[in-house]
């Protein structure tokens, strides 16, 4: 074993090897928590100082659609048209919709 070749005598059965493994793995992975905390806390105060405030989301009112009417059948098809235009990336004009219903 490397350690018992190195004169670490406490390690020479396979349990000890296992624990100090165990207590190693667990100090680095604190030890990284614990930086990651000071750095988050560091930048959090670079911030106060500078004085730059996160801008705030602006209150976005919740509106409801509008119903379509049915006489408005040819601008709801042509809306839905184009937003299927735009996520397949193509023109509206390469676009062909066949049939249309609402589904509830």
């Amino acid at each position: 074993m490397l350690f018992a070749e190195e004169g670490l005598d406490f390690v020479k059965s396979p349990v000890s090897s296992t624990v100090v493994t165990f207590l190693l793995g667990l100090g680095i992975v604190f030890v990284g928590l614990i930086a990651l905390i000071l750095i988050i806390r560091v930048m959090g105060w670079v911030m106060r100082r500078t004085g730059k405030k996160p801008r705030q989301a602006e209150s976005v009112k919740q509106t409801e659609a509008a119903p379509v009417p049915e006489g408005d059948r040819g601008e709801l098809i042509a809306a839905v048209s184009a937003a299927v235009a735009t996520v397949l990336g193509e023109s509206v004009s390469g676009i062909r919709i066949v049939s249309f219903k609402k589904v509830d």
